[in-house]
């Protein structure tokens, strides 16, 4: 169980993480709200998830 969870944690890392750079590269919009209300949630659970999964 805790192996899915885990890998779940690292895609949505990832997943955040492009989507971030990629949309700030392409637009120029390095520090748009917009951006930071889809890429930060997806980063901070990637993140938690990530460590909870480890902590079990």
């Amino acid at each position: 169980m805790i192996r899915w969870l885990w890998y779940l944690s690292l895609v949505l890392l990832a997943i955040g993480v492009i989507f971030y750079i990629s949309w700030a590269f392409l637009y120029d919009a390095w520090t748009d709200i917009g951006l930071y209300s889809i890429s930060a949630p997806l980063i901070i659970f990637g993140i938690l998830g990530a460590l909870l999964s480890r902590s079990q």
